[in-house]
């Protein structure tokens, strides 16, 4: 999404999108979709339990790294 030309706003209720630590992620991905996945440590410590899965197109997946990259920089201490 392009910051200059676009505006959304985001609403977001804390009782219904409850915000998730993730420990541990997993990237998979094809030539149409990269998707990732998040996950907790389960009670075996062998295992993580994946709590949030998130798939987006390359182009999409690619934009959401230069803004993380960028958001990083920022904000980081």
């Amino acid at each position: 999404m392009d910051d200059e030309n676009n505006t959304i706003s985001f609403n977001i209720d804390p009782f219904k999108t409850p915000k998730l630590y993730a420990e541990a992620y997993l990237i998979q991905s094809d030539k149409n979709m990269v998707t990732f996945n998040f996950a907790q440590a389960a009670p075996d410590p062998s295992q993580q339990q994946v709590v949030a899965r998130i798939s987006m197109t390359p182009a999409q997946a690619r934009e959401f790294l230069e803004k993380l990259n960028d958001h990083i920089e920022k904000f980081e201490v």
